[in-house]
């Protein structure tokens, strides 16, 4: 009975480990989105980027709360402000991941803003 016992606490403690060397650990990236040249000018809006703009938000909400979003925002500044931009801080496996997340963004596809991504390391405030 022992011997069952012990092989099978064994086999308990191999799976366990096993679990743990397979999780993934996510490295932090600070993504940042700008206007395209042509969305700069507000006359150039429609119900259509708007409804795009509306996706782009609906993303960010959908991946916070499943965790990968940490946060996003964007500054108060006017379209044409050349220091108008957004930025999201979010967790991704690898750059090549990382990337793909933010060239997914619906507004990214539809060439109303363009992206670029950094790794990024948060030093106040992380939440985990």
């Amino acid at each position: 009975m022992k011997k069952i016992i012990f092989i099978a606490a064994l086999f308990f403690s191999m799976q366990t480990k096993a679990q743990d060397s397979a999780k993934v650990i996510l490295k932090e990236y600070l993504g940042v989105l700008t206007l395209a040249e042509k969305y700069k000018d507000d006359k150039n809006w429609g119900k259509a980027e708007q409804g795009i703009v509306g996706e782009h938000f609906q993303r960010l909400v959908k991946m916070e709360k499943a965790g990968i979003v940490v946060m996003a925002g964007r500054t108060q500044l006017e379209s044409n402000d050349p220091a108008m931009m957004g930025l999201v801080i979010f967790y991704a496996k690898d750059d090549k991941e990382a990337l793909q997340f933010m060239m997914d963004d619906p507004a990214v596809k539809g060439n109303i803003m363009l992206a670029k991504v950094h790794p990024y390391s948060i030093a106040v405030g992380k939440c985990d």
